[in-house]
């Protein structure tokens, strides 16, 4: 082909008009460039970090307890006028039930058009209008709960605590550190696991009481008449009103047991006389073991949209300042796991490593081929393009996750493909068609895009 017919062939070609408009306003594209390097990078230091992105996911759980009672009749009792009402409602997917001993669970999937909180509300509306059906079981001792699924419950970090203490002594601990970090605005709850409740136990004897002519009805009504707290109106001091409480309640064991339960004339019929009164551990729910010594665990969980790091970092703080004061450091030991912080930097550490690595092998290999100058175009092509996209995805309110470091991280290779191909084109019509510089890169990228 010779130049006259080339030259015709490149005048058939379509700018790419992107390109052209920014080659005809370089100036105005200089400071685009520098608006978008400060924004880009202010995005990076500020964008909330996660370990996943938030999945919004229209999954509910109704769990309804019945002690006492077999799978079958937690079926027919239970599920079965539950799922009655469910099917009356749209944009349910599917209905999985289980009944097992004791217990019923139901999962309901939504249509993922559905918000989760609409969905809870719709099967709590179906719930109620259930229970008023009379196959529905009317002697439940504890209310269903329906809980919605989240992936924000996950636990970011356990704060492990264990020493040479009674376990209610690593429990206040633990409630000391609960109220600070609740207080962090990144922090949405901190559960505390391995403690076991303890329970009133009043062993009635049953000779003494009736020799002192005691009913279980009389033991039962009297702790519930004295245990109580109420209020006794407004007290009015130096002008100043002050609300009265009468705390009733039972502060110590001894005060259960010199309860008086029934008057005999002049004599007065005390608990300890007819029962025995002691504290036990209520049923065990949850275990906390490290190294196999048993500990007192708080789950800190983060709030949607919050940056994971800052929030650990916080907390960790927190943990660092109540260590040694509040909590004794040479007998208490206190150790973090599950923490989703360093992975979320080492990742962060990856993507860095690799747009650093990919700028210099790019601008090594070039400098061979198209030189210094052309290398270095394609070089900085690639952190000013990372830096862009950071800066729309932190508009867009998407947080910097696994998903979105490892999308940029293939961007990048398209990236350098591109930019190479785009560079070795524009030379290539500078050199054979004697093009100047900016008809080049007008032509140069409309024939490849």
């Amino acid at each position: 082909m010779d130049k006259k017919s080339s030259n015709n062939t490149l005048e058939n070609i379509k700018e790419f008009a992107l390109t052209t408009l920014s080659v005809n306003n370089r100036k105005t594209v200089y400071l685009i460039i520098a608006i978008m390097l400060i924004g880009g990078v202010s995005s990076y230091m500020n964008m909330s970090r996660e370990s996943f992105p938030e999945v919004q996911i229209p999954e509910i759980y109704v769990n309804v307890p019945y002690p006492g009672n077999s799978p079958d009749i937690i079926q027919d009792k239970v599920i079965k006028p539950l799922e009655k009402e469910l099917n009356t409602i749209t944009g349910i997917d599917k209905i999985e039930a289980t009944a097992i001993q004791d217990f019923g669970i139901v999962k309901i999937s939504f249509d993922f058009s559905i918000n989760p909180d609409k969905a809870k509300k719709l099967v709590e509306d179906a719930l109620s209008d259930a229970r008023s059906d009379k196959d529905f079981a009317q002697d439940l001792p504890i209310n269903p709960t329906v809980a919605k699924m989240d992936m924000n419950q996950m636990p970011i970090l356990n704060i492990n605590i264990s020493g040479d203490y009674p376990v209610q002594f690593l429990k206040e601990k633990a409630e000391y550190l609960k109220d600070k970090i609740e207080g962090l605005p990144e922090v949405t709850a901190a559960d505390i696991r391995g403690v076991q409740e303890q329970k009133l136990k009043v062993e009635i004897r049953k000779y003494d009481a009736e020799a002192k002519q005691v009913s279980f009805r009389d033991i039962e009504t009297a702790i519930q008449n004295d245990h109580l707290a109420i209020g006794a109106g407004n007290l009015k001091v130096d002008g100043i009103d002050h609300f009265v409480i009468i705390d009733g309640k039972f502060k110590s064991e001894e005060e259960i047991k010199n309860l008086v339960i029934k008057h005999e004339g002049s004599n007065d019929v005390r608990l300890y006389e007819v029962a025995d009164v002691s504290f036990g551990d209520v049923d065990t729910v949850s275990f906390a073991r490290q190294s196999g010594n048993p500990v007192v665990m708080i789950d800190v969980k983060k709030r949607g949209g919050s940056n994971i790091i800052n929030a650990i970092d916080k907390v960790k703080e927190i943990v660092d300042n109540a260590w040694g004061t509040e909590i004794p450091k040479k007998t208490i030991e206190i150790s973090l796991t599950n923490d989703q912080s360093n992975q979320i930097r080492s990742q962060i550490s990856n993507l860095e490593n690799s747009i650093i690595f990919g700028v210099i092998l790019v601008v090594g290999v070039l400098l061979f081929f198209l030189g210094l100058r052309n290398s270095l175009f394609v070089g900085i092509a690639i952190p000013f393009s990372m830096m862009m996209s950071v800066a729309f995805l932190n508009m867009a309110g998407v947080t910097l996750n696994i998903m979105v470091l490892f999308s940029l991280v293939l961007a990048l290779g398209m990236l350098v493909d591109n930019g190479i191909v785009v560079v070795e084109n524009i030379y290539r019509l500078m050199d054979e068609e004697g093009m100047n510089s900016f008809e080049a890169a007008k032509k140069g990228v409309g024939e490849v895009a």
